[in-house]
């Protein structure tokens, strides 16, 4: 006997709106970090300055990372949001119903 999953399309929709915006908001994250570290290794003398733009560096790439992959994660997420929504109105037009907004699959 198989397990069932159950998939809430509304809730997936608005995780993936959250995605989306916390991607794009650590996007813009990580041009202030930027900025920053070079202002401050510009404000500092020596091995200080050279210190801290390298860790205002590797923060930035940290950052930009980051924000790219919860924009990936968020991308297969729309996708596979589509992909159930189709399944759920295909499914719902064999049982002549409006399919209640979710879908259960096997396991």
């Amino acid at each position: 006997m198989s397990d069932l999953i159950d998939v809430h399309l509304d809730a997936l929709g608005a995780l993936l709106g959250e995605l989306t915006a916390l991607g794009a908001e650590l996007g813009e994250e990580a041009g202030l970090c930027a900025s920053a570290g070079r202002a401050l290794g510009t404000a500092l003398e020596g091995e200080a300055a050279e210190s801290t733009a390298a860790t205002g560096a590797a923060w930035t790439d940290l950052v930009t990372t980051l924000a790219a992959r919860t924009l990936a994660v968020a991308a297969t997420l729309a996708t596979a949001l589509e992909s159930y929504r189709a399944f759920d109105v295909g499914l719902a037009g064999q049982l002549g119903g409006d399919g209640g907004g979710r879908v259960r699959v096997s396991r």
